[in-house]
């Protein structure tokens, strides 16, 4: 429903077009980034988040790898691309296998050339105000991942705001139900330090599926001692509908999901067992 109201009623290829012709930066640049995008059949829908994205001096470039989309759907992307990118920031990659959503998130940082990346999935898009914090932020750390307050309008995250989130705090979080009721451990829109990034995603491969990829990206990180960071007062606009990855592996996700937390509470992090079971799922 939020989705279908927020095509229909904000995202409108009118409103996209006063959005983007009027060049509303939201703010001085501070520290500029690369966004990374992965992209699968989602052509059509790409215009609202790319027009945020294209209006912010702290975007660089916006790095889009599309993985393996129907001839229709990449069309819809590379011609939505060519309406909106007037100063060819964009770049877009074309992968004819499917291989899926995190090697595509990892590719996007591979190709990416700032030191700092924000990952987006292709259906959200990230506020102003959520881009404007990240460009404020001061000497940022390359061992934490920086989230937005709030997966607006259905995983708010602002219990969280202001924590920077270890290993240890995410174990008595899960503890006192906090962890499994605030969704952040799931959240994977986030400015992230480019080479720390790629190196943490490379140790965990090969596993088998992308089911929770995003949960077990994060475990893995939390797991090598470093953060989540939750900026207070920002959001982006979170899609789900029935063609959202969760939605399609909703078993096995919420399977894999009980699995991590199950870890968490028991103290217990990543090891070469671990490794392996995800291996050969």
């Amino acid at each position: 429903m939020a989705a279908r109201f927020y095509d229909s009623r904000i995202c409108t290829l009118d409103n996209v077009r006063r959005q983007a012709e009027s060049g509303r930066s939201g703010g001085k640049a501070g520290l500029r980034f690369s966004v990374g995008i992965p992209h699968y059949n989602r052509g059509a829908r790409i215009y609202r988040p790319l027009c945020n994205l294209l209006s912010h001096p702290a975007v660089a470039e916006v790095v889009i790898v599309d993985d393996g989309s129907s001839a229709a759907e990449y069309s819809a992307l590379t011609a939505c691309v060519r309406g909106l990118d007037t100063s060819g920031r964009v770049k877009i990659h074309r992968r004819e296998e499917n291989r899926g959503a995190l090697l595509t998130k990892l590719e996007c940082a591979e190709l990416s050339a700032s030191e700092w990346m924000l990952i987006l999935d292709s259906d959200n898009t990230a506020f102003t105000h959520f881009l404007d914090a990240l460009a404020g932020l001061e000497e940022p750390s390359p061992d934490t991942f920086y989230c937005a307050g709030w997966a607006f309008p259905y995983f708010p995250f602002h219990e969280f705001a202001g924590l920077k989130i270890g290993f240890s705090m995410a174990a008595d979080l899960t503890v006192s139900g906090a962890l499994r009721r605030i969704y952040i451990i799931n959240d994977g829109n986030y400015l992230v330090h480019r080479d720390s990034y790629v190196r943490s995603v490379r140790q965990m491969l090969p596993i088998a599926s992308d089911v929770a990829d995003v949960m077990v990206v994060n475990y893995h990180w939390l797991s090598q001692g470093r953060y989540l960071r939750v900026l207070p007062g920002t959001s982006y606009y979170h899609r789900v509908d029935a063609s959202s990855f969760w939605c399609r592996t909703e078993e096995e996700s919420r399977r894999r999901v009980a699995g991590i937390f199950s870890r968490f509470e028991a103290g217990s992090r990543w090891d070469e067992e671990f490794g392996c079971s995800l291996s050969h799922d």
